[in-house]
């Protein structure tokens, strides 16, 4: 893998190995945070407004922008309110002979909603081979092959600046997407699932079994995988505290945090902090 100060150079052939990925919160602070991750690429598509440093470059970041950071580049944030991002981290990977290359920072415009559409998908495959079952191993090579093909369609999509149309989803689609945006954004709060049916529009037993028919699991389960998926983010990403990464992921009582974590991961918070990238 090789990196310009604009571009990323990234294979043609071969299949990413997805580390994690979802839709993450990002508080509003001043840039003496700092992100690193030194053996994997961070794609982000943000939903706020703000300054991002990738290494020493500016970036004056819009709703919709597009950034690629490359493993073991430094950010950092200047936020004065704070949002939601998409992000995948993937591993990183020699670049090989005739590389394509893909934008740090792109403003998609009309593309915004395509992206951010197929980084759902590949987000929710990688959790489905994630999750151990008979299908996990076929999930998880889906959910590289689907990330090589839209770094691919960037790469010609920023090249030619091509329109494409998405085709508009059912009324059925649009209900469960706002449901799992919801619970995406809850944070810390707690979930009502009648007032979120409500919202939605659909009966509460209705949009229960559709939502686990579609994600394969019920909504509470659903909340406490991007819970802990989020606190994994900060603790690979962040030097913050444990209490504070339980805190910020929604997951503020230690002993709960510490026994869901394990649960879910087979490890400790503080092992998941040690384990090599």
């Amino acid at each position: 893998m090789a990196c310009s100060n604009v571009t990323l150079a990234w294979p043609r052939a071969g299949t990413p190995s997805l580390r994690n990925g979802g839709r993450f919160p990002m508080p509003p602070h001043n840039p003496g945070l700092v992100y690193m991750s030194p053996a994997t690429v961070a794609l982000h598509v943000y939903d706020y407004s703000g300054k991002m440093w990738l290494g020493r470059r500016l970036i004056r970041l819009q709703p919709g922008d597009f950034t690629l950071t490359p493993a073991g580049l430094r950010s950092n944030y200047d936020l004065d309110e704070g949002g939601y991002h998409w992000c995948v981290h993937f591993e990183a990977q020699p670049a090989g002979v005739s590389p394509f290359r893909l934008p740090l920072h792109w403003r998609p415009g009309p593309h915004g909603q395509r992206i951010s559409e197929r980084l759902q998908e590949i987000i929710h495959l990688r959790r489905l081979g994630a999750g151990g079952g008979a299908d996990a191993k076929l999930a998880q090579q889906a959910a590289g092959a689907a990330l090589q093909s839209l770094l691919l369609w960037i790469a010609v999509t920023v090249g030619s600046r091509r329109s494409t149309v998405t085709a508009a989803p059912t009324r059925v689609d649009q209900a469960l997407d706002v449901a799992r945006h919801y619970l995406d954004e809850l944070g810390n709060g707690s979930l009502d699932v009648p007032a979120l049916a409500r919202r939605v529009g659909v009966s509460q037993n209705h949009l229960s079994r559709r939502f686990r028919a579609k994600h394969g699991m019920t909504m509470q389960r659903y909340l406490l995988g991007r819970r802990i998926e989020l606190a994994r983010h900060l603790l690979e990403v962040t030097r913050l505290p444990l209490k504070t990464v339980a805190i910020e992921s929604g997951l503020g009582n230690p002993q709960y945090f510490h026994r869901q974590f394990h649960l879910t991961t087979g490890h400790s918070p503080s092992e998941e902090r040690k384990l090599p990238r």
